[in-house]
């Protein structure tokens, strides 16, 4: 049994305290155990409460006051009351001190007091006595503490390690919200998560559309309230983002924001049209109103977001407004002043998809001509500019940002387009070099490969016959043509290209003006030493989406109606989806009334380095070995599972057959059946004869060297 100078003894020698060490008595002691548990003394007071802002006054009136007060506070239960004097002043303090008979009756009093209005100049502060010691400690500066709940992400990208290396597609359509892999095995998507959670509660998934965000972290539901986040492998709910009526979303590349637009316009003067949240810890970080104007014309997104999510630039008529998400004020500029970029007669602007630079594009006007800029973020420093005269032009950045196309309409005084020029901004290159390709026909479409440095570009004549597909390819000095093929059809409008290059579709998809293209289809490639190869012709009658996964693999086509009810009639007897491979064979097609939404599930960055990419794209075969092993194991089950569930079907009926035939015997012997077909055959004469004829189809000689 340890005693307390064992505990004693022991506690110093772990501190090392020899000298006191010394002075400890070698008694024996009592037990620890036999010791009494220690008396603490109580210093709360649960039953009194103090009064502040109470009226000062002097030995006079002291009486009248107690009285005053003793009627609003001897309701609450029996008490004591001590009102202190300033010796100095001869006047209360301003405070009154009750000590209650009953706890309750206190809070009862502190509920009911504080706020109350005694006059004009004294409301009551009432607080109970055991936050005395709290209050006259706070500190000067007020520090608010961290009360905004967070999630954890460790889950969010289980998906990734899926063992048979499947890709996921979200489904809208009807009411229904589904997840699904993608199971070549299967035949068709197998259902991963579908909102049986939210069923069985009988609540709503999603009221209206669905997103993902763009590394497939979370999938985004829209609500009458606002944007539900979901993600991790049950796809589970973290976090709600409140705004009522919201219509469209943008999150930052990096998903730590995401803004919120309720569709009011300019002119409404909302202060709350837009609102921006931090992800994680679902705070608002900024509220504002729509800004006049849109960066690309079109009616959303009013704000792009830099590729590193650290800026977010919105503008008007004249000026950029480019805000750090650090603080989200206006990033200064060389004098320290927080300023607007200043555009005259800005057109549009477009980040770069890699680096912190703005592609800026203004008109011509009066004699100023127009004017692509680039401008470095944050130090504002203009890094290069083409200017240009009577001309129309649009900005295309490559995936990697290492060119940027300015493609260029010269047009005469009447507004004629008398040429067409792409000019490649070389951005990775000193001075920024540019390459000049002149285009006689007009230009329906510039389209870049992406990670790469080849384009291609659909174009017609004057009468917009004669539709050809053009590539070109950004050497080391100069822009050369690869190839020129003529297209089987007019109709076609698109190439999207694999998010791995190389491979593309050449497509007849619905405008945006909604006029309706045929759906024609052509899946080719370039091979190793740019020779182009068309790998099939098919189509997807009125397509509307084309959409590669990021495995470059497979390709969605889709037929897809909007989710307001304008137009979607025209849609509503097409809609439907196919999952094509990258050479166009059909794996699944599938219509779905009121598709109003499909979509691949983006993938995040690589976590490789590009030396280790490129390496294993390089060894390519060395390392399918493995997965082709899987493919062929996995298709050797199904083969086996469906000649097994063949099997069990025919033992089924023959089983049947055998019961069939062994009912017929009986039914025969118990009626005389079988021994009158017997007599009846015997009548008839008839005998069995057995032949066999043989026939030489052909003779083959060879000649076997000794």
């Amino acid at each position: 049994m340890e005693t307390v100078q064992d505990f004693v003894r022991d506690a110093l020698e772990e501190d090392g305290d020899q000298d006191v060490l010394d002075f400890v008595s070698e008694g024996e002691g009592d037990d620890l155990d036999s010791l009494e548990p220690p008396i603490y003394l109580d210093e709360s007071f649960p039953a009194t409460v103090v009064i502040c802002n109470v009226p000062k006054v002097g030995q006079a009136k002291y009486q009248k006051l107690m009285g005053v007060l003793g009627k609003l506070i001897d309701k609450y239960g029996p008490n004591e009351k001590e009102m202190p004097m300033n010796e100095e002043t001869e006047q209360t303090e301003g405070f009154v001190i009750v000590t209650f008979e009953q706890q309750e009756a206190a809070e009862n009093a502190v509920l009911q007091l504080d706020g109350m209005n005694l006059d004009k100049a004294h409301t009551f502060k009432v607080v109970k006595m055991d936050k005395f010691d709290e209050i006259v400690n706070r500190r000067d500066r007020f520090e608010p503490q961290r009360t905004l709940t967070t999630f954890s992400r460790a889950d969010f990208r289980e998906w990734l390690g899926d063992k048979k290396c499947r890709e996921q597609i979200l489904l809208r359509y009807q009411s229904e919200t589904e997840i699904r892999w993608h199971d070549t095995m299967a035949g068709e998507p197998v259902l991963c998560y579908g909102g049986e959670r939210e069923k069985r509660q009988k609540k709503v998934w999603c009221d209206w559309k669905v997103l993902w965000s763009p590394e497939g972290s979370y999938i985004a539901t829209f609500h009458q309230q606002g944007i539900a986040l979901w993600a991790g492998p049950d796809f589970t709910k973290k976090v709600r983002l409140p705004h009522a009526n919201v219509k469209e979303i943008n999150f930052s590349p990096d998903e730590e924001y995401v803004l919120l637009w309720n569709g009011s316009h300019h002119s409404e003067h909302d202060d709350n049209a837009v609102r921006i949240y931090h992800v994680l810890t679902g705070q608002i970080v900024r509220k504002c109103r729509t800004p006049p104007c849109t960066p690309n014309g079109d009616d959303f997104p009013h704000f792009f977001w830099s590729n590193d999510g650290k800026f977010i630039a919105e503008c008007n008529e004249s000026r950029i407004m480019v805000r750090d998400t650090e603080n989200w004020e206006i990033i200064k500029d060389e004098t320290g002043k927080r300023t607007a970029l200043k555009f005259e007669s800005l057109k549009c602007f477009e980040w770069s998809p890699r680096d912190n630079v703005l592609a800026v594009w203004t008109l011509e006007k009066d004699n100023n001509p127009a004017r692509l800029t680039l401008v470095e973020i944050p130090s504002r420093r203009e890094i290069a500019s083409r200017s240009r005269t009577q001309c129309e032009a649009e900005m295309h950045w490559q995936s990697e940002g290492d060119y940027l196309c300015l493609l260029v309409n010269k047009l005469s005084k009447t507004r004629k387009r008398l040429s067409t020029n792409l000019e490649i901004f070389r951005i990775r290159e000193k001075s920024i070099p540019v390459d000049i390709v002149t285009i006689e026909d007009n230009v329906r479409g510039f389209f870049w490969e992406s990670k790469g440095s080849r384009f291609a570009i659909l174009t017609a004549d004057e009468a917009g016959h004669k539709p050809k597909l053009l590539i070109y390819q950004l050497g080391r000095e100069k822009c050369e043509a690869l190839c020129c093929f003529d297209l089987p059809s007019n109709s076609f409008n698109k190439v999207v290209w694999a998010p791995e290059g190389q491979y593309f579709v050449v497509a007849s998809v619905t405008s945006a003006t909604g006029a309706s293209g045929s759906g024609d289809l052509l899946f080719a490639g370039l091979t190793a030493d740019n020779k182009l190869e068309i790998l099939h012709k098919d189509e997807h009658y009125m397509l509307t989406n084309v959409e590669w996964d990021p495995s470059s693999r497979y390709i969605i086509t889709a037929v897809t109606q909007p989710m307001s009810n304008e137009g979607g009639y025209k849609y509503s007897m097409e809609a439907g989806y196919a999952i094509w491979t990258f050479q166009g064979r059909v794996l699944f097609r599938q219509q779905k009334e009121k598709l109003y939404g499909v979509s691949w599930r983006p993938h995040p960055p690589s976590l490789l380095p590009a030396v280790r990419q490129k390496d294993i794209r390089k060894n390519i075969k060395q390392f399918s070995k493995k997965y082709d092993a899987m493919d062929e194991q996995a298709k050797e089950s199904a083969r086996q599972a469906f000649r097994r569930e063949r099997q069990e079907k025919t033992d089924a009926f023959l089983e049947v057959l055998d019961r069939l035939r062994d009912f017929k015997d009986e039914r025969m012997a118990e009626n005389g059946w079988d021994e009158a077909l017997a007599d009846f055959a015997e009548a008839q004469g008839w005998t069995q004869d057995d032949q066999i004829i043989e026939e030489e189809l052909g003779v083959t000689e060879e000649l076997i060297s000794g």
